[in-house]
Protein backbone atom coordinates (compact mmCIF):
# COMPACT_ATOMS: atom_id res chain seq x y z
CA UNK A 1 0.00 0.00 0.00
CA UNK A 2 1.22 3.15 -0.60
CA UNK A 3 2.65 5.70 2.00
CA UNK A 4 -0.14 8.28 3.46
CA UNK A 5 0.12 11.73 3.13
CA UNK A 6 0.44 14.40 4.87
CA UNK A 7 -3.14 15.61 3.47
CA UNK A 8 -3.81 11.71 4.51
CA UNK A 9 -3.30 12.37 8.27
CA UNK A 10 -5.38 15.62 8.11
CA UNK A 11 -8.51 13.77 6.57
CA UNK A 12 -8.25 11.27 9.20
CA UNK A 13 -7.80 13.81 11.72
CA UNK A 14 -10.49 16.24 11.06
CA UNK A 15 -12.66 13.92 9.23
CA UNK A 16 -12.78 10.28 10.39
CA UNK A 17 -11.25 10.42 13.78
CA UNK A 18 -14.46 12.86 15.29
CA UNK A 19 -16.82 9.94 13.54
CA UNK A 20 -15.18 7.09 15.16
CA UNK A 21 -15.43 8.40 18.66
CA UNK A 22 -18.68 9.49 18.20
CA UNK A 23 -19.50 5.68 17.02
CA UNK A 24 -17.72 4.39 20.08
CA UNK A 25 -19.96 6.54 22.74
CA UNK A 26 -23.04 5.67 21.01
CA UNK A 27 -21.98 2.01 21.20
CA UNK A 28 -21.21 2.63 25.02
CA UNK A 29 -24.47 4.44 25.54
CA UNK A 30 -26.52 1.55 24.29
CA UNK A 31 -24.58 -1.06 26.30
CA UNK A 32 -25.59 0.76 29.76
CA UNK A 33 -28.74 0.92 28.40
CA UNK A 34 -28.95 -2.90 27.87
CA UNK A 35 -27.51 -3.27 31.47
CA UNK A 36 -29.70 -0.86 33.05
CA UNK A 37 -33.11 -2.33 31.82
CA UNK A 38 -31.94 -6.06 31.75
CA UNK A 39 -33.82 -7.65 34.66
CA UNK A 40 -32.17 -9.99 36.52
CA UNK A 41 -32.37 -13.60 37.97
CA UNK A 42 -30.23 -14.97 41.07
CA UNK A 43 -26.84 -15.63 39.99
CA UNK A 44 -26.90 -12.62 37.69
CA UNK A 45 -28.55 -14.12 34.42
CA UNK A 46 -29.92 -11.30 32.33
CA UNK A 47 -33.14 -12.37 31.67
CA UNK A 48 -34.89 -11.19 28.01
CA UNK A 49 -36.49 -7.24 28.03
CA UNK A 50 -39.73 -6.23 27.57
CA UNK A 51 -39.37 -6.56 22.93
CA UNK A 52 -37.41 -9.58 21.51
CA UNK A 53 -36.06 -8.18 17.98
CA UNK A 54 -35.74 -10.85 15.06
CA UNK A 55 -34.90 -11.05 11.44
CA UNK A 56 -37.90 -11.77 10.14
CA UNK A 57 -39.75 -8.71 10.75
CA UNK A 58 -38.69 -5.39 11.76
CA UNK A 59 -40.95 -5.46 14.35
CA UNK A 60 -39.85 -6.82 17.57
CA UNK A 61 -41.63 -9.46 19.39
CA UNK A 62 -43.23 -8.15 22.84
CA UNK A 63 -42.87 -10.09 25.96
CA UNK A 64 -45.44 -10.63 28.86
CA UNK A 65 -44.22 -10.40 32.76
CA UNK A 66 -45.59 -13.33 34.17
CA UNK A 67 -43.83 -13.50 37.21
CA UNK A 68 -41.73 -11.10 38.97
CA UNK A 69 -38.69 -10.76 36.14
CA UNK A 70 -39.68 -13.17 33.79
CA UNK A 71 -40.54 -12.25 30.88
CA UNK A 72 -42.02 -14.49 28.38
CA UNK A 73 -42.20 -13.85 24.56
CA UNK A 74 -45.95 -13.64 22.83
CA UNK A 75 -45.49 -15.72 20.50
CA UNK A 76 -43.66 -19.20 20.46
CA UNK A 77 -43.35 -22.20 19.19
CA UNK A 78 -45.31 -25.07 20.01
CA UNK A 79 -44.17 -28.73 19.47
CA UNK A 80 -47.13 -30.84 20.47
CA UNK A 81 -47.73 -34.21 18.64
CA UNK A 82 -43.97 -33.98 17.14
CA UNK A 83 -41.28 -36.65 17.80
CA UNK A 84 -37.78 -35.78 18.42
CA UNK A 85 -36.25 -35.28 15.39
CA UNK A 86 -39.19 -33.36 13.96
CA UNK A 87 -38.75 -31.31 16.74
CA UNK A 88 -35.51 -30.75 16.82
CA UNK A 89 -35.60 -29.58 13.37
CA UNK A 90 -38.58 -27.36 13.60
CA UNK A 91 -36.76 -25.60 16.70
CA UNK A 92 -33.97 -25.27 14.88
CA UNK A 93 -35.30 -23.74 11.97
CA UNK A 94 -37.78 -21.46 14.20
CA UNK A 95 -35.17 -20.07 16.13
CA UNK A 96 -32.71 -18.94 13.00
CA UNK A 97 -36.01 -16.94 11.93
CA UNK A 98 -36.51 -15.04 15.04
CA UNK A 99 -38.23 -17.04 17.38
CA UNK A 100 -36.96 -17.01 21.31
CA UNK A 101 -39.69 -19.72 22.99
CA UNK A 102 -40.25 -23.07 22.64
CA UNK A 103 -42.93 -24.99 24.69
CA UNK A 104 -42.64 -28.76 25.22
CA UNK A 105 -43.42 -31.52 27.93
CA UNK A 106 -42.69 -34.37 29.08
CA UNK A 107 -45.59 -36.90 27.72
CA UNK A 108 -44.57 -34.98 24.29
CA UNK A 109 -41.78 -37.38 24.35
CA UNK A 110 -39.42 -34.90 22.18
CA UNK A 111 -37.89 -33.14 24.79
CA UNK A 112 -34.51 -34.71 23.88
CA UNK A 113 -34.77 -33.55 20.57
CA UNK A 114 -35.61 -29.48 21.69
CA UNK A 115 -32.47 -29.73 23.85
CA UNK A 116 -30.03 -30.91 21.06
CA UNK A 117 -31.50 -27.99 18.97
CA UNK A 118 -31.18 -25.55 21.78
CA UNK A 119 -27.44 -26.76 22.10
CA UNK A 120 -26.42 -26.78 18.64
CA UNK A 121 -27.47 -23.01 18.61
CA UNK A 122 -24.94 -22.31 21.09
CA UNK A 123 -26.92 -19.08 22.04
CA UNK A 124 -26.74 -17.32 24.97
CA UNK A 125 -29.15 -18.86 27.83
CA UNK A 126 -30.65 -15.56 28.66
CA UNK A 127 -31.65 -15.28 25.05
CA UNK A 128 -34.33 -17.83 25.12
CA UNK A 129 -37.35 -19.27 27.10
CA UNK A 130 -38.37 -22.61 27.40
CA UNK A 131 -41.68 -23.28 28.38
CA UNK A 132 -42.10 -27.39 29.61
CA UNK A 133 -44.46 -29.40 31.81
CA UNK A 134 -44.86 -32.40 34.14
CA UNK A 135 -48.08 -34.58 34.31
CA UNK A 136 -50.99 -34.03 36.34
CA UNK A 137 -51.93 -35.96 39.46
CA UNK A 138 -48.22 -36.55 40.97
CA UNK A 139 -47.15 -37.13 44.53
CA UNK A 140 -44.18 -34.97 45.70
CA UNK A 141 -41.47 -37.76 45.18
CA UNK A 142 -42.91 -38.74 41.63
CA UNK A 143 -43.50 -34.61 40.93
CA UNK A 144 -39.90 -34.62 41.73
CA UNK A 145 -38.09 -36.77 39.32
CA UNK A 146 -40.14 -35.67 36.37
CA UNK A 147 -39.09 -31.65 36.83
CA UNK A 148 -35.61 -33.48 37.14
CA UNK A 149 -36.18 -35.72 33.85
CA UNK A 150 -37.40 -32.56 32.19
CA UNK A 151 -34.23 -30.70 33.13
CA UNK A 152 -32.05 -33.62 32.18
CA UNK A 153 -33.49 -34.67 28.85
CA UNK A 154 -33.61 -30.61 27.63
CA UNK A 155 -29.76 -30.70 29.18
CA UNK A 156 -30.44 -27.19 30.30
CA UNK A 157 -29.67 -25.89 34.66
CA UNK A 158 -32.96 -24.07 34.65
CA UNK A 159 -36.47 -24.31 33.15
CA UNK A 160 -38.00 -20.57 32.50
CA UNK A 161 -41.28 -21.89 33.30
CA UNK A 162 -42.56 -25.37 34.26
CA UNK A 163 -46.31 -26.56 34.11
CA UNK A 164 -48.13 -29.13 35.55
CA UNK A 165 -49.90 -30.36 32.55
CA UNK A 166 -53.56 -31.26 34.21
CA UNK A 167 -55.14 -30.91 37.05
CA UNK A 168 -55.27 -34.47 37.90
CA UNK A 169 -53.96 -37.70 36.16
CA UNK A 170 -55.40 -38.58 32.47
CA UNK A 171 -57.31 -40.68 34.08
CA UNK A 172 -58.72 -38.03 36.71
CA UNK A 173 -56.87 -39.53 39.75
CA UNK A 174 -54.94 -37.49 42.08
CA UNK A 175 -57.38 -34.88 43.25
CA UNK A 176 -56.79 -32.10 45.98
CA UNK A 177 -53.90 -33.85 47.54
CA UNK A 178 -51.71 -34.66 44.52
CA UNK A 179 -52.44 -31.04 42.99
CA UNK A 180 -51.27 -29.44 46.24
CA UNK A 181 -48.09 -32.32 46.62
CA UNK A 182 -47.17 -31.48 42.95
CA UNK A 183 -47.08 -27.90 43.44
CA UNK A 184 -44.65 -28.25 46.78
CA UNK A 185 -42.35 -30.30 44.65
CA UNK A 186 -42.13 -27.38 41.83
CA UNK A 187 -42.03 -24.89 44.77
CA UNK A 188 -38.85 -26.88 45.83
CA UNK A 189 -36.90 -26.64 42.32
CA UNK A 190 -37.79 -22.57 42.25
CA UNK A 191 -36.37 -21.56 45.19
CA UNK A 192 -33.27 -23.74 44.81
CA UNK A 193 -33.02 -21.75 41.32
CA UNK A 194 -33.73 -24.72 38.83
CA UNK A 195 -37.23 -23.63 38.12
CA UNK A 196 -37.77 -19.14 37.14
CA UNK A 197 -41.76 -19.70 37.24
CA UNK A 198 -44.02 -21.97 37.37
CA UNK A 199 -47.91 -22.44 36.13
CA UNK A 200 -50.96 -24.70 35.53
CA UNK A 201 -52.95 -26.27 32.15
CA UNK A 202 -56.34 -27.17 31.99
CA UNK A 203 -56.99 -25.64 35.42
CA UNK A 204 -60.41 -24.34 36.32
CA UNK A 205 -61.68 -22.35 39.69
CA UNK A 206 -61.89 -24.84 41.88
CA UNK A 207 -58.12 -26.52 40.67
CA UNK A 208 -56.76 -22.91 41.26
CA UNK A 209 -58.04 -22.53 44.63
CA UNK A 210 -56.63 -25.96 46.10
CA UNK A 211 -53.45 -24.65 45.16
CA UNK A 212 -53.55 -21.21 46.45
CA UNK A 213 -54.62 -22.68 49.59
CA UNK A 214 -50.59 -23.45 50.01
CA UNK A 215 -48.54 -21.65 47.84
CA UNK A 216 -45.78 -19.69 48.75
CA UNK A 217 -44.90 -19.06 45.04
CA UNK A 218 -47.29 -17.62 42.86
CA UNK A 219 -49.50 -19.17 40.23
CA UNK A 220 -47.22 -17.47 36.87
CA UNK A 221 -49.96 -18.55 34.29
CA UNK A 222 -52.84 -20.79 32.80
CA UNK A 223 -52.24 -22.08 29.66
CA UNK A 224 -55.84 -23.63 28.43
CA UNK A 225 -57.69 -24.38 24.58
CA UNK A 226 -58.50 -20.60 23.39
CA UNK A 227 -59.49 -19.52 20.22
CA UNK A 228 -61.55 -17.37 17.49
CA UNK A 229 -64.75 -19.05 18.39
CA UNK A 230 -64.77 -18.94 21.77
CA UNK A 231 -64.97 -15.15 22.48
CA UNK A 232 -68.48 -15.53 23.94
CA UNK A 233 -67.99 -18.87 25.82
CA UNK A 234 -68.65 -19.01 29.60
CA UNK A 235 -66.26 -20.92 32.14
CA UNK A 236 -66.92 -24.34 31.44
CA UNK A 237 -65.74 -23.63 28.12
CA UNK A 238 -62.93 -21.09 28.64
CA UNK A 239 -61.83 -22.52 32.08
CA UNK A 240 -62.75 -19.74 34.02
CA UNK A 241 -60.79 -17.28 32.20
CA UNK A 242 -62.46 -13.84 34.20
CA UNK A 243 -61.41 -15.52 37.52
CA UNK A 244 -57.76 -16.64 36.34
CA UNK A 245 -57.54 -12.68 35.27
CA UNK A 246 -58.82 -11.47 38.46
CA UNK A 247 -56.29 -13.47 40.33
CA UNK A 248 -53.32 -12.01 38.41
CA UNK A 249 -52.67 -15.71 36.21
CA UNK A 250 -51.62 -14.78 32.93
CA UNK A 251 -53.68 -16.64 30.34
CA UNK A 252 -52.03 -18.33 27.75
CA UNK A 253 -53.85 -19.86 24.31
CA UNK A 254 -52.66 -23.49 23.15
CA UNK A 255 -54.16 -24.63 19.97
CA UNK A 256 -54.93 -20.92 18.78
CA UNK A 257 -55.80 -21.80 15.46
CA UNK A 258 -57.81 -25.04 16.69
CA UNK A 259 -55.74 -27.81 15.39
CA UNK A 260 -58.14 -30.57 17.33
CA UNK A 261 -60.85 -28.70 15.60
CA UNK A 262 -60.50 -30.82 12.49
CA UNK A 263 -61.24 -27.56 10.60
CA UNK A 264 -59.25 -25.44 8.95
CA UNK A 265 -61.75 -21.99 9.44
CA UNK A 266 -59.06 -20.15 11.46
CA UNK A 267 -56.40 -20.62 8.76
CA UNK A 268 -58.39 -19.88 5.32
CA UNK A 269 -62.17 -19.37 6.60
CA UNK A 270 -63.95 -15.75 5.02
CA UNK A 271 -64.46 -14.26 8.28
CA UNK A 272 -60.49 -14.35 8.82
CA UNK A 273 -59.49 -13.92 5.68
CA UNK A 274 -61.82 -11.18 4.86
CA UNK A 275 -60.04 -9.32 7.48
CA UNK A 276 -56.73 -10.38 6.45
CA UNK A 277 -57.59 -8.80 3.21
CA UNK A 278 -57.65 -5.44 4.44
CA UNK A 279 -54.54 -5.49 6.27
CA UNK A 280 -52.10 -7.70 3.40
CA UNK A 281 -52.57 -10.88 6.31
CA UNK A 282 -53.79 -14.27 6.19
CA UNK A 283 -56.16 -15.71 7.96
CA UNK A 284 -54.21 -17.59 10.53
CA UNK A 285 -52.56 -13.92 11.26
CA UNK A 286 -55.68 -12.46 12.06
CA UNK A 287 -56.97 -15.08 14.01
CA UNK A 288 -53.05 -15.02 16.13
CA UNK A 289 -54.05 -11.38 16.44
CA UNK A 290 -57.09 -11.70 17.68
CA UNK A 291 -55.60 -13.19 21.06
CA UNK A 292 -52.23 -11.42 21.35
CA UNK A 293 -54.02 -7.92 20.40
CA UNK A 294 -55.53 -9.09 23.89
CA UNK A 295 -52.36 -9.33 25.75
CA UNK A 296 -52.81 -13.75 25.42
CA UNK A 297 -49.39 -15.41 24.40
CA UNK A 298 -49.97 -17.78 21.84
CA UNK A 299 -48.04 -21.18 21.11
CA UNK A 300 -48.56 -21.62 16.76
CA UNK A 301 -47.15 -25.26 15.84
CA UNK A 302 -45.49 -25.37 12.53
CA UNK A 303 -42.07 -26.10 10.91
CA UNK A 304 -42.59 -24.57 7.59
CA UNK A 305 -40.79 -21.88 7.51
CA UNK A 306 -43.26 -19.27 5.53
CA UNK A 307 -45.49 -20.35 7.97
CA UNK A 308 -43.19 -19.89 10.83
CA UNK A 309 -42.27 -16.25 9.63
CA UNK A 310 -45.97 -15.34 9.32
CA UNK A 311 -47.03 -16.60 12.60
CA UNK A 312 -43.78 -14.19 13.83
CA UNK A 313 -45.41 -11.21 12.12
CA UNK A 314 -47.89 -10.47 14.69
CA UNK A 315 -47.26 -6.87 15.64
CA UNK A 316 -46.62 -3.40 14.83
CA UNK A 317 -49.93 -3.58 13.26
CA UNK A 318 -53.77 -3.30 14.24
CA UNK A 319 -57.09 -5.07 13.95
CA UNK A 320 -59.89 -2.36 14.20
CA UNK A 321 -62.52 -2.38 17.11
CA UNK A 322 -65.15 -3.65 14.83
CA UNK A 323 -62.68 -6.60 13.28
CA UNK A 324 -61.99 -7.14 17.21
CA UNK A 325 -65.86 -7.18 17.90
CA UNK A 326 -66.28 -9.51 14.91
CA UNK A 327 -64.19 -12.20 15.67
CA UNK A 328 -64.84 -12.10 19.81
CA UNK A 329 -69.01 -12.42 18.52
CA UNK A 330 -67.92 -15.82 16.09
CA UNK A 331 -69.11 -19.04 17.12
CA UNK A 332 -67.52 -21.30 15.24
CA UNK A 333 -65.38 -23.02 15.53
CA UNK A 334 -66.30 -23.86 19.09
CA UNK A 335 -64.09 -25.51 21.31
CA UNK A 336 -62.96 -28.95 20.76
CA UNK A 337 -64.00 -30.51 23.86
CA UNK A 338 -64.14 -34.29 24.95
CA UNK A 339 -66.25 -35.46 22.99
CA UNK A 340 -68.27 -34.38 19.30
CA UNK A 341 -71.11 -31.70 20.22
CA UNK A 342 -69.58 -31.16 23.56
CA UNK A 343 -69.75 -27.81 24.74
CA UNK A 344 -67.46 -27.15 27.68
CA UNK A 345 -63.40 -28.09 27.42
CA UNK A 346 -64.17 -31.10 30.06
CA UNK A 347 -61.21 -29.91 32.55
CA UNK A 348 -63.85 -28.38 35.47
CA UNK A 349 -65.71 -31.66 35.11
CA UNK A 350 -62.01 -32.64 36.76
CA UNK A 351 -62.41 -33.54 40.34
Amino acid sequence: SRQLRKEDFRFFHLVCAPIMMSALKCCALLAMLGMANGARIPGGIPTLQATVAHPSSSVPTPTKEIAPGVHMPMVGLGTWLYNSTRAKNAVELAFKNGYTHVDTALMYNNQVGVGEALKSLSLPRASYFVTTKIPGGLNFSAATAAVQQDLDELQLDYIDLLIVHFPATWGGEGGKAMRQEGWRAMEAFVKKGKLRAIGVSHFCKHHVEDILEITTVPIALNQVQFHVGMGTEGPDANDDKEYMESKGIVYQSFSPLCGPCKTTELINGPLVSNIGAAHGKTGAQVSLKWLVQQGIPVIPKTDNVEHLKLNLDLFGWELTEDEMAALTAATTPPIAGDSPGDPTSGDCKVE
